[in-house]
């Protein structure tokens, strides 16, 4: 079965991919403000949790409304369904920059994993970690996005390769070279591109790791002095701990996945899945949203913030329907008091 590749993306591609991106603005911007606004105010984790946000949701904008691309899977390559954006941006510009966005969120919320290991340790600080370690794992986890930037610049196609590619093996596609939001990628052309995913592999495996290591040590000086704090505190720290691990599994799920058909549908090159392996964006799309409500759902602070203010917006709509009903009351009341007023005051 030859692969297919269509000229234009389907509509419902780009129209799903912009809706998730319509739906993921007021969804961060409440988040954003519910960290920034009601977080305490003598914590810095604020700005961590600030630090992850906004990396997920550049990264979700930028492939939801910036560079919609529409893949031709097994074949490494798609086109930018942003006509507009595609006559200012290269494709290739697009692809290296949303990679290098995205290689941000792995130090991002491996700092916050930092921030809540340090926090729990000022209460035993024979459990905490080395100073000159936690340096170094905070400052090497931000080569990964600079790592992924310069090898997928160096991973780039000639015309000729990619004109190649396709006569080669995609023989079915040579149609899509000379449309406009093209690119191409080939490890067997160009070793950089299968660098970029073994460096991928090795820094998400290590510092995811480590990551994890620091959540099961958070959770371990918890417990050891579980007896020498409030249960106020500990549940503090604990909800925190917990909470942050969720907000980093459910997105993961939302990426893994994906990623994982992707990669079925590319080595054994199963043609008939091409398009199940694209929609998989959709969820990619998705993960900052998810992140998000992760997080607002596993705050009971933010949960109660959010309930009051829903009320209080249904309570004033309720009110302002009613309005013309009850003025004329409201007057017939005042002026009953009024009356009542002056009688009692004639007595």
């Amino acid at each position: 079965m030859p692969l297919e590749c269509l000229k234009y993306a389907p509509d419902y591609y780009r129209l799903t991919l912009h809706i998730i991106g319509a739906l993921s603005v007021p969804i961060n911007a409440t988040g954003i403000y519910l960290v920034m606004r009601h977080s305490p105010k003598n914590s810095s984790y604020k700005y961590c949790q600030l630090y992850v946000q906004l990396v997920t949701v550049f990264v979700e904008l930028h492939m939801s409304w910036t560079c919609p691309g529409y893949y031709y899977f097994p074949l490494m390559g798609g086109i930018n369904t942003n006509e507009f954006m595609a006559d200012y941006i290269p494709t290739h510009t697009s692809v290296v920059l949303y990679f290098f966005l995205f290689a941000f969120e792995l130090p991002s919320i491996l700092s916050c994993f930092i921030y809540r290991n340090e926090a729990a340790a000022e209460m035993n600080t024979a459990m905490r970690m080395p100073k000159y370690l936690t340096y170094f794992i905070a400052v090497s986890s931000h080569t990964f996005p600079f790592v992924v930037l310069v090898l997928l610049l160096k991973s780039q196609l000639t015309y000729e390769q990619k004109k190649e590619i396709l006569q080669l093996y995609y023989p079915s596609c040579m149609h899509v070279l000379d449309l406009k939001g093209f690119e191409a990628y080939d490890y067997r052309y160009n070793y950089y591109t299968a660098a970029v995913g073994l460096s991928a592999m090795i820094y998400i495996f290590f510092y995811g790791f480590y990551g994890l290591f620091l959540a099961m040590h958070t959770m371990s000086i918890l417990q050891k002095m579980k007896k020498h704090m409030s249960a106020a505190t500990y549940k503090m720290h604990r909800t925190a701990i917990i909470a942050l691990t969720l907000q980093c599994i459910c997105p993961f799920a939302f990426i893994c996945i994906p990623i994982n058909i992707i990669f079925t549908v590319i080595v054994f090159e199963q043609y008939e899945l091409t398009a199940l392996a694209t929609n998989t964006m959709f969820m990619i799309a998705a993960h900052s949203m998810v992140s998000t409500m992760t997080m607002i759902y596993c705050n009971s602070n933010y949960r109660e913030i959010l309930k009051n203010n829903f009320i209080r917006i249904i309570g004033c709509g309720r009110c302002g329907l009613n309005s013309t009903t009850l003025i004329e009351p409201s007057i017939s009341v005042v002026r009953s008091n009024a009356g009542a007023r002056n009688i009692s005051r004639s007595y």
